[in-house]
């Protein structure tokens, strides 16, 4: 099987339920860059999240839902949002009780709150995270909006910013979060732009992925594999399923499916 690039989810897919990576992925790792064989993780995850994670510049990261794609160190594409929609989101979002704002960049990400559960929560997935005075004057190419509203995003800040009168895309991505990208940004779309680079196929790709903001990116190949526990949806647009993430099923079926 002539596999050249393997994407794969984190949380719910690629980590178990204690978001840990498996013990055995660096070897597995070892033995596919050996081959030739690209492996990109693909997050919601802040591109410098994902790096702490793994520890290893030299790979291909698609960050930020495939808003912003790394390979060795190196920023390949940023889908930067106007300057009037960052404008018209954040004063929205200064308007409602309880909602605070997060700029992803390409160089960090950018906060003007310092609201203790806010923070929390935000290091868990922003592991370079500035604090400014004000978002209003961030340099950075910014690619997606993190608004967080503990416990209420998706009756709370989701309908108020789904009113915003630029072109956007908003989407409920947890209990407490929602994003703000242009429209069309997905995985899939990074995986066909780092396809487009690379000269490769969708037959020459895999993709493994648990919940429906994976969808478009399991659609983007051929060889697509939902995990166990993975949404119905999910499950129903895959040619593969594997076993649950807490089953090590991205590993196991990469050996198996790859010859390892």
């Amino acid at each position: 099987m002539d596999i050249k690039l393997i994407a794969a989810d984190l949380d719910g897919t690629l980590l178990d339920s204690q978001k840990r990576l498996p013990d055995e992925l660096p070897e597995l790792l070892a033995e596919l860059r050996a081959r030739g064989v690209r492996f990109a993780p693909a997050s919601g995850r802040q591109y410098y999240n994902l790096l702490a994670l793994f520890g290893d510049e030299n790979m291909t990261y698609i960050a930020e839902n495939g808003a912003m794609v790394f390979e060795n160190g190196h920023c390949l594409f940023v889908d930067e949002l106007p300057a009037e929609l960052v404008r018209e989101v954040l004063g929205m979002v200064r308007s409602l009780p309880g909602a605070y704002p997060i700029l992803a960049g390409e160089h960090s990400a950018w906060c003007e709150d310092s609201e203790p559960v806010f923070v929390a929560n935000a290091e868990m997935y922003y592991t370079r995270l500035t604090r400014v005075p004000s978002l209003d004057h961030v340099d950075d190419r910014i690619c997606k909006i993190a608004v967080f509203e503990k416990g209420h995003a998706e009756h709370g800040c989701l309908p108020a910013l789904r009113q915003v009168t630029s072109p956007a895309q908003v989407v409920l991505s947890g209990a407490d979060w929602v994003d703000v990208m242009n429209p069309g940004v997905n995985k899939g779309g990074a995986i066909r732009k780092l396809c487009a680079s690379l000269q490769l196929t969708p037959g020459q790709c895999m993709a493994f992925g648990d919940y429906l903001n994976d969808l478009e990116l399991l659609q983007a190949v051929a060889h697509s594999f939902a995990m166990a526990n993975a949404h119905p949806d999910i499950r129903a647009a895959c040619r593969y399923q594997a076993p649950s993430n807490d089953e090590n099923g991205v590993v196991r079926n990469i050996r198996s499916f790859c010859g390892l």
